[in-house]
């Protein structure tokens, strides 16, 4: 198979792959949000959803979107295959609005297309080449334990802030963690398809399980906070730039690096992050307002045990 053909291939199955995810978060977030809120992050959260049967049909498109990654992944570069998956953050947010019978604000529809295009622009312009097929293990386990510190970090922060910006704060977390799943992801697709069950003896598979699991957590605790679009847009966009940053830096694969090539890879990426903040922004003031107009819920009346002249 042809370099070309590879990147091509890469991309139409992480675009088909972002599909299969933006189907399964709107699915996700509506269960998520009718879980009873116990505390600003919930570690049990995927067992009390697994209850729900929304939730557990939504599994499907996971398992999807995760095959049609892992494939995009194991012929693709990062930093072709990572600024692909934010396209499925348009078709999240139509779908969320439409869920909740409303449509999205020019504003908001601007903030996506800008965080959307911004990762667009910044693939165009770096035109990357060459990597490694894997990684070591020693990288990875380090890049996994700064994803760990980071949801740490990010959890202990959630309990201090608003609900809604809880959201966004966890999906920080979350993201983060998901582009280093994405560098782990790589290099076992690569291996599986080596070694097949093979792959079970080495330590990255298993290293891939638990910051996996870790991310799928943290996106479900987002989901429960506030509406898709507080925690959907950082998510979908920090999830390329960590994977991206880790294919340069422990897969040595190269972008292009002439001053004309960096200054539009640095405007791209403050046009998607102007778009981040545009769409969390938005969420978390009508959050605001529907807390102020909502009539705070009356406790039925007591029950008065009858008197024993009534008996």
């Amino acid at each position: 198979m042809t370099g070309a053909l590879a990147q091509s291939l890469a991309i139409f199955f992480a675009l088909a792959g972002a599909g299969c995810y933006s189907l399964a978060a709107v699915t996700q977030q509506q269960a998520a949000s009718g879980l009873a809120v116990r505390a600003a992050v919930d570690p049990a959260v995927l067992i009390r959803l697994a209850k729900r049967r929304r939730w557990q049909l939504s599994l499907i498109a996971v398992a999807g979107g995760y095959g049609l990654q892992a494939a995009a992944l194991g012929v693709g570069r990062l930093v072709v295959v990572e600024p692909v998956f934010p396209a499925g953050l348009l078709f999240a947010l139509m779908l969320a609005a439409r869920a909740e019978g409303r449509r999205l604000k020019h504003a908001e529809w601007i903030a996506a297309v800008a965080a959307v295009a911004g990762l667009v622009l910044f693939l165009i312009a770096a035109e990357p080449t060459s990597g490694r097929t894997t990684a070591p293990t020693n990288l990875l386990v380090l890049a996994a334990g700064a994803a760990v510190g980071i949801a740490a970090a990010c959890c202990l922060l959630a309990v201090r802030v608003t609900k809604a910006h809880r959201a966004l704060v966890l999906s920080i977390g979350g993201g983060i963690g998901a582009g280093v799943t994405d560098a782990l992801t790589k290099t076992v697709a690569r291996l599986a398809g080596l070694h097949r069950f093979g792959v079970l003896a080495d330590p990255r598979i298993w290293l891939l399980a638990v910051v996996g699991l870790m991310t799928f957590t943290m996106q479900q605790n987002a989901f429960r906070a506030a509406g898709l679009a507080a925690s959907l847009p950082s998510f979908a966009v920090l999830e390329p730039v960590t994977g991206s940053f880790l294919g340069l830096l422990i897969y040595h694969e190269h972008v292009g690096t002439s001053p004309l090539r960096i200054a539009i890879e640095a405007v791209a990426v403050a046009g998607a992050v102007w778009g981040i903040v545009q769409l969390a922004n938005s969420v978390i003031a009508a959050t605001a307002r529907l807390a102020v107009t909502t009539p705070a819920a009356t406790p039925p009346p007591a029950t008065v045990p009858p008197s024993d002249s009534a008996l």
